[in-house]
């Protein structure tokens, strides 16, 4: 077995960004890092969100999306993005004001199934912590053993809900 990469988080800048989106068309299903917009494929309309989405989050947990994304590096490549965003008071799944927030990640193919999803993992909930959130959720498919194995490793509650998505909450 080989020993598991280093990961760790970078801001994304243009620079990663382009880089970010190089990684995503070439090793990973756009379902998977973009919504379904304007059809199949990396067409005009998710390259556009995706690019806007990034360049959104920027600004940090405390800008106006209230969102930050980061490129994740697994021995100094980039293997995909990881992110944070706070939930507003007064939802289903906040707690105190500005206190919880959801994450996400994709991983290009060739960087699954080798720790670096656990390590990102481990470095946003410490980030999280830094922030002063007390909880982070997120959400997977059912199908998903893989993810539903990272956040239970993180230390998450996982909970099967009836439209086919688990649901984890880590408590900070």
């Amino acid at each position: 077995m080989s020993p598991s990469p280093e990961v760790s988080l970078v801001d994304v800048d243009e620079e990663v960004l382009d880089r970010l989106l190089a990684l995503a068309k070439r090793d990973a299903s756009p379902d998977e890092v973009a919504p379904p917009l304007g059809g199949p494929g990396w067409n005009p309309e998710r390259t556009a969100w995706f690019f806007g989405f990034h360049r959104a989050a920027a600004y940090g947990l405390d800008g106006l999306a209230r969102e930050k994304t980061w490129g994740i590096l697994a021995d100094g490549s980039l293997a995909g993005s990881i992110r944070l965003r706070r939930i507003p008071s007064g939802t289903t799944e906040s707690g105190p004001a500005g206190a919880v927030a959801d994450t996400g990640i994709w991983l290009g193919r060739s960087f699954r199934s080798r720790g670096v999803g656990a390590a990102a993992l481990r470095l946003v909930l410490e980030e999280a912590r830094r922030a002063g959130l007390s909880r982070v959720t997120a959400r997977t498919l059912a199908g998903n053993v893989g993810a539903q194995r990272i956040l239970a490793s993180a230390g998450a509650v996982l909970t099967h809900d009836d439209d086919g998505t688990v649901r984890a909450v880590v408590e900070l």
